[in-house]
């Protein structure tokens, strides 16, 4: 994920990243997510709203864990605030966001 995005490219995202896991089949437990949103930074309170829809919807479905990567603490904080889930966890490093998908890959 990049760039300063609007509701609408939040819709766009949506139907692309559904095309792209629908060939998996049904979502299991132990399918974990891993978001690179490094170059994302701190987005509109319209869209940090429309993302954080979006992943209760998605969390509705999918189960496993799932780690987002951001650029900055404003983005650690806003991606926090939005995307609150369980299962979710928003990290400032990449091997540190593998590492927790590593422990908590469901069995």
């Amino acid at each position: 994920m990049a760039g300063f995005w609007n509701p609408e490219d939040v819709t766009a995202f949506a139907l692309a990243m559904r095309a792209a896991v629908e060939p998996l089949g049904d979502p299991t437990p132990q399918m974990r997510g891993l978001c690179d949103s490094r170059d994302f930074p701190v987005q509109s309170a319209e869209v940090a709203q429309a993302l954080g829809h979006l992943n209760r919807m998605i969390q509705s479905v999918r189960r496993g864990p799932t780690a987002i990567v951001v650029g900055s603490m404003m983005n650690k904080l806003q991606a926090e605030r939005a995307l609150q889930s369980p299962n979710l966890r928003v990290f400032l490093d990449m091997e540190e966001a593998r590492a927790w998908l590593d422990q908590h890959a469901l069995q």
